[in-house]
């Protein structure tokens, strides 16, 4: 008889422990920044703060308006590539089907490891004598 309750404490405790582990190894989470137009009417420079665990991503979605010739650079700038990596940026029609109406634009990144980084990106003509750096939009992202 003390032969089977050893053997069920045993079970019992295999059965908890992966239970314990799934706390520590939590699934990774998705964060999304946005910045409106109406912040980019307040702001020539937007800038925030941001906080992930490696395996998180990140979503940056700024507000874009085509119609105007000025767009994002595509490609942000990543101070540490290995802390942080860009992995997708798409541009999202407006919502409203009005000429003139703002869209926006979204990328993707994934914290690789902890650490930190910066990424900035700005907003402009890309043309040749267009406006350039008309606004800027920089996260200081803290990935532990």
């Amino acid at each position: 008889m003390n032969r089977l309750a050893a053997t069920a404490v045993a079970v019992a405790t295999m059965l908890a422990l992966p239970g314990c582990a799934h706390a520590d190894n939590r699934a990774p989470q998705s964060t999304t920044v946005e910045v409106s137009y109406d912040d980019l009417l307040n702001q020539k420079n937007v800038s925030r703060q941001v906080s992930l665990v490696a395996g998180d991503t990140l979503r940056v979605v700024l507000a874009s308006n085509a119609s105007t010739g000025y767009q994002w650079t595509a490609e942000a700038q990543i101070s540490d590539r290995g802390v942080l990596t860009q992995t997708s940026h798409q541009t999202v029609a407006p919502s409203d089907a009005k000429p003139g109406a703002a869209g926006s634009e979204v990328w993707t990144f994934d914290a690789i490891k902890p650490g930190s980084a910066t990424l900035t990106t700005s907003y402009g003509q890309p043309w040749p004598g267009g406006t350039k750096d008309a606004w800027t939009f920089s996260a200081a992202v803290s990935v532990r």
